[in-house]
């Protein structure tokens, strides 16, 4: 009682131990989430990680993504946040399983190398007509490769099964290499294109704030389209 909202009678803690307003747990730093426009209107949610690996989740109902038991597919050492654990288990206290990431990219700092990452930025799956070949198509970001530059980049997805979805960097005509800034968060309108919203400042600081269009590029010869692009909005 007095509570400004309501929770689903179907919540899967609604008379069960835990709060009832818990829809799914097992996350570290949850940063944005975003609908399908069609297929089901499934749940996309990132999540932060620690210091190894930034993660993508299909969230589901009641699901546990593994924190911090996990992180992303690997098990985490809370004593040594980089030291390597083996046989983690499948499952939590509860026998509940504990749900793997769809999309995995390495963080910044993985002692393994390879890190291009910050934290990961979850977008939105392409539902607009504009993109050509690019329908359906999982669309997300990096907020930068390291802290001090704004050289976020944007990435493309399949979605298929459970399992980790292969991944690719998208290449903008105007920002070859990376977008230039620090990519703060995806938008999208009711046709389903997509925007960018980005920054030169790493802080909610100062005036370089911009929101960005995806758009095809098209080639002067023959009019044809060539490449992704951002436009200023």
């Amino acid at each position: 009682m007095g509570k400004a909202y309501g929770i689903p009678p179907d919540n899967p803690f609604v008379g069960k131990r835990g709060l009832d307003e818990i829809w799914a747990y097992g996350f570290r730093n949850p940063f944005r989430f975003s609908f399908d426009m069609k297929d089901g209107h499934r749940l996309f949610g990132m999540d932060a990680g620690q210091s190894r690996y930034e993660e993508i989740d299909l969230v589901e109902k009641g699901g546990n993504y593994g924190w911090n038991v996990k992180e992303g597919t690997e098990c985490f050492n809370a004593a040594n946040e980089f030291a390597e654990v083996q046989n983690c288990p499948d499952v939590d206290a509860f026998g509940n399983r504990l749900i793997d990431p769809v999309i995995q990219v390495k963080n910044w700092l993985n002692p393994e190398g390879g890190g291009r990452a910050t934290t990961i930025i979850g977008g939105n799956v392409y539902r607009g007509n504009d993109l050509h070949g690019l329908e359906g198509k999982y669309i997300f970001g990096t907020f930068s490769q390291t802290p001090t530059t704004p050289n976020g980049e944007l990435f493309i997805a399949n979605p298929h099964g459970p399992s980790l979805w292969d991944y690719q960097e998208i290449e903008l005509a105007s920002h070859p290499g990376d977008i230039g800034y620090y990519l703060k968060g995806f938008g999208q309108d009711l046709e389903g294109e997509m925007y960018l919203a980005v920054s030169s400042r790493l802080g909610p600081a100062g005036n370089t704030g911009k929101i960005l269009k995806l758009v095809m590029v098209k080639d002067k010869k023959d009019n044809d389209d060539k490449s992704l692009d951002d436009k200023d909005k």
